[in-house]
């Protein structure tokens, strides 16, 4: 079998087999490489600053997303997947209207693109603004524990080892954990081995994860263009491992060993001129005003222009 062949339907938050799977994944695809009038529009908008711009960039990078997913799947074709996960993984940044973007959602919704492009530009991002993205040291919360499990691989890239394993401990020796939660266990056994610095711990907390059954409850419902046949834990974990020089010989048809090694492109491009803007140096805050200072100054000079009888009847 060659590694183009993907028949191993995991599972899917919104489909029931594999092809259903995909044919989504190619819908969503389909903005950049066939419903191109609607892609302009969403393009000059967002060179206007019209409209709900974070939510547009994060259409965008959805797309980029199901492109990315799709170069996998048609042609296993590694360099454009990583390509397109450093797009999909930038413009992710840039939907973020807020700082502290990380206090809701899944590690593998936030990060996985990013770590699979190999953009060293990306993962520098990761580290230096990791406290904007969620504060690294915000409390366990049993009744939510998304932004702590997402600071816990915030502290896994950074390689903060002493703070992650006793956070890692922490979730661990909770005997009162919700069920839900439960799921995470070998999550935070990796980061226990990773601190240690043991491979052999490190292999086997993601072992468990390739089992079938916890493959697919691990992944559902984290990155909809990925989950029905990778498991994206495995790979997201083993590629930090990989960043701080351990490689835990995985290679399996569901974590092929091409995504977890770090070949950095010998060139990231932005497609678009808003991507260029971004200035990895100053803070998510930063951006986030000059994009709403933006947006308040067309709505300004938008009222400024419209007639007097409108302002009266409240149709400005």
């Amino acid at each position: 079998m060659g590694k183009n062949v993907f028949p191993t339907f995991l599972i899917s938050c919104r489909d029931t087999n594999l092809e259903q799977s995909i044919d989504f994944t190619r819908s969503k695809e389909e903005l950049l490489s066939n419903r191109i009038k609607e892609l302009n529009e969403i393009l000059e908008a967002i060179h206007y600053w019209r409209g709900r711009v974070f939510s547009l960039i994060s259409r965008l990078a959805d797309a980029y997303s199901a492109k990315a997913s799709l170069s996998l799947l048609d042609n296993y074709d590694v360099l454009a997947f990583k390509r397109y996960c450093y797009i999909a993984g930038k413009l992710h940044i840039l939907s973020q209207y807020d700082s502290q973007w990380a206090y809701n959602g899944t590690n593998i919704h936030h990060f996985f693109s990013i770590l699979m492009s190999d953009s060293p530009e990306l993962l520098k991002y990761l580290i230096i603004h990791r406290n904007e993205i969620v504060d690294v040291d915000v409390s366990y919360n049993r009744k939510d524990l998304r932004p702590f499990f997402n600071a816990n691989t915030l502290l896994a890239i950074s390689g903060d080892f002493d703070l992650l394993r006793e956070r890692a401990l922490t979730f661990l020796n909770d005997e009162k954990k919700l069920k839900r939660d439960k799921i995470r266990m070998p999550d935070h056994q990796f980061y226990v081995g990773l601190s240690d610095k043991n491979i052999e711990k490190m292999r086997s907390a993601l072992s468990i994860l390739l089992e079938p059954k916890y493959a697919r409850r691990a992944v559902y419902d984290t990155e909809v263009h990925f989950e029905y046949y990778l498991q994206l834990q495995v790979l997201m974990y083993a590629k930090i491992a990989m960043i701080h020089g351990f490689d835990l010989g995985i290679d399996t048809p569901i974590s092929p060993k091409e995504l977890i090694e770090i070949k950095p492109l010998g060139k990231y491009e932005d497609p678009y001129e808003f991507m260029k803007e971004f200035d990895y140096n100053l803070s998510h805050q930063e951006w986030v005003r000059m994009w709403n200072e933006r947006m308040a100054n067309i709505e300004r000079n938008k009222q400024k222009k419209s007639p007097l009888w409108k302002k009266w009847f409240g149709l400005a």
